[in-house]
């Protein structure tokens, strides 16, 4: 059955200030998780009449009513007027405030509104109520508009990158209110993580100690911060898994989150883990390698490559066999060599060794097969019998003659070859199947996405160079800090066609990269919401680098990484990088935005460790002899 958000049992509203009242009977905790959504103030406004105090026409009683009354209006300007209204009549109504903070144009006029709302709040629930009613603050009414304004300041402080003011009120507010009715605690638990105190972590899922699929995996989440993947850990998350087997897909990106929470969850339903996805996704992405744990533990959808069954070594009865097959005057070619293209194993991504036996004479390919090995003499072995036995094309027959590859990994297969008779020659060229090899890359290439070695003028070692700021930036984490709408203005004489606008991705956990935009106006619409997702994507012009997992990225791009050895930060740190022009089309990056695009990454952290949000000054780095400016461009 579908559970709403519920409230503790209530108590008259008191008027302000306060007088000392006899004790109050203290409610219990939740036993079950709230949904930590919807809007309450309805509910609130409808049991008012009945359980405010009769001839109590105090100011802050009556801008309440005020209040009640704007939250069941549908337009903003009405409730906004009505919030306006009920500020005139008392200057200590909370509620006024967050609806206002609410329906802000930014975050920063929105923290101001807070701030005010929780300093109204304050006052007109007094200092006795902190002082007499502190652990049971949701049981009293009067005291709910200051915890929704205290709420929204916390959840606006961690916007801003004010991480540990912000984690500070949560915590308050569970000494406050430990019974948690606005599901706060799942909050913190992501916000914790992001502060890497795992040990606060522990003690606060030790405090509320309950069976919800939220607090399972977050106690998984813990398990592997602290001991990695381990058999505990293991045990752990398998047990959560079974409390919601919908939140694996959110977490490893097989279901994409919704925009909107729903209003209501079933516990198992895909409902409860859209809820927390929504709020701990960020945590997940931000422990280096815990989605890529997910995935190998939970199991992930995938083919399963099937390695062929080769002999040991050559058997004596097998060669005796095949020195009676009848023999031509022919010359076959060897070789095993990486296939140019990535396969699924179970979910992981391989690359495949491709051996091929070819008739060089007639030019017919006669045996074929991959593996996951490194070849053997005894799996070579195998395969020049076949196409001695069995060949795809012609009839059996013993070559005079099979050149293959100079090394001493093939040694023993010549040894075990001219014991049947075949002339083994060493070449370091194999022209028939250099051809059938780039036959098959050509045709391999044909659905081929572009490549950062694409671009003109990157060479694999200028491509190991931005490889490695970006993983430099992941490891840095910078979204940790940075606030979700405060671009950072990038400009200086070696920027082309700037200045530009960065903005560091993250804070929500569903991509974590930079993109640079050059249109701030364009820019500070699409940060504060006033710009639909459609139009926005259809204007909006931009660079971006986000850090997917393996799977999600350019298969010609792991082929370099794997040949180049270029830096890789994690199993989720695989950079993924385009421009997105206006309309719907993306195309890859020029040299002069590889180089941009670098530099930002390479200084950007550093910014944000010397200048915080809200300092306007300019912070300036060398780019190759050329000044780079960095500075807060300001709230939106």
């Amino acid at each position: 059955m579908a559970k709403k958000k519920g409230d503790s049992p209530e108590k008259r509203p008191k008027s302000a200030p306060k007088k000392p009242a006899a004790r109050r009977p203290r409610p219990k905790p939740a036993a079950d998780p709230v949904t930590p959504l919807g809007d309450r103030r309805a509910i609130e406004g409808a049991m008012w009449g009945a359980l405010a105090p009769s001839g109590d026409d105090s100011a802050v009683m009556r801008a309440q009513e005020i209040m009640y009354d704007a939250v069941g209006q549908t337009d903003p300007k009405k409730r906004a007027k009505l919030a306006k209204q009920a500020l005139t009549v008392s200057a200590d109504c909370a509620d006024a405030y967050v609806l206002l903070a609410e329906q802000a144009k930014g975050r920063q006029d929105a923290l101001d509104l807070y701030v005010q709302g929780v300093a109204a709040g304050e006052r007109a629930i007094g200092p006795e109520t902190f002082r007499d009613d502190a652990g049971h603050f949701w049981g009293l009414l009067e005291t709910r508009p200051y915890m929704r304004a205290r709420s929204g300041l916390a959840m606006t402080l961690w916007s801003l990158g004010r991480r540990e003011e912000a984690a500070d009120h949560l915590r308050d507010m569970l000494r406050l209110n430990p019974g948690d009715n606005q599901g706060l605690r799942y909050t913190l638990a992501a916000w914790l993580v992001n502060l890497d105190r795992d040990e606060e972590l522990a003690k606060l899922l030790k405090q509320f100690d309950e069976v919800s699929a939220m607090w399972a995996f977050t106690k998984a989440l813990l398990a592997f911060r602290l001991s990695g993947d381990t058999p505990a850990s293991r045990k752990i998350l398998q047990a959560a898994h079974q409390t919601n087997e919908h939140i694996q897909d959110y977490l490893t990106g097989d279901k994409i989150i919704p925009t909107q929470p729903p209003g209501y969850y079933s516990p198992g339903e895909t409902s409860e883990a859209a809820i927390y996805a929504i709020e701990h996704l960020s945590a997940w992405k931000s422990t280096p390698g815990a989605v890529t744990w997910v995935k190998s533990t939970l199991g992930e959808n995938g083919p399963k490559f099937k390695e062929p069954e080769w002999t040991a070594a050559p058997d004596d009865r097998v060669k005796g066999r095949l020195a009676k097959v009848r023999q031509q005057p022919d010359v076959w070619q060897l070789d095993s060599r990486l296939l140019p293209k990535l396969m699924s194993d179970d979910g992981t991504l391989v690359q495949p060794y491709f051996h091929i036996v070819g008739n060089r004479s007639k030019g017919l390919v006669l045996a074929q097969d991959m593996g996951l090995e490194p070849p053997t003499a005894g799996m070579l072995w195998d395969l020049v019998a076949r196409a001695i036995q069995k060949p795809s094309a012609g009839k059996p027959h013993r070559p005079s003659a099979l050149e293959m590859p100079l090394g001493p990994d093939w040694d023993e297969l010549q040894h075990h070859l001219e014991e049947i008779g075949i002339e083994c020659v060493r070449a370091d060229e194999l022209d028939f199947i250099n051809a059938l090899f780039a036959d098959l890359t050509e045709h391999l290439d044909q659905a081929k996405e572009p490549s950062l070695l694409d671009i003109p003028g990157v060479t694999p070692d200028r491509a190991g160079q931005f490889y490695e700021a970006a993983a430099e930036f992941y490891r840095a984490a910078p979204w940790k800090s940075a606030p979700s709408d405060n671009p950072i203005r990038v400009d200086g004489p070696a920027v082309q066609g700037g200045p530009w606008y960065a903005v560091v991705m993250g804070q929500m956990g569903m991509t974590l990269g930079l993109a640079l935009y050059n249109d701030i106006r364009l820019l500070k619409r699409l940060l504060t919401g006033r710009m639909g997702d459609k139009k926005s994507a259809l204007e909006t012009e931009a660079m971006s680098l986000t850090f997917d997992p393996e799977r999600d990225t350019s298969e010609a791009d792991l082929l370099a990484i794997r040949e180049h050895g270029w830096a890789i930060a994690g199993p989720e740190a695989y950079p993924t990088f385009f421009f997105k022009e206006r309309g719907m089309s993306m195309r890859p990056l020029t040299l002069s935005e590889i180089d941009l695009l670098e530099a930002c990454l390479r200084a950007i952290p550093a910014f944000m460790a010397a200048r915080k949000p809200g300092d306007a000054s300019a912070w300036t780095v060398d780019l190759d002899g050329s000044p780079l400016r960095l500075a807060w461009d300001g709230g939106s």
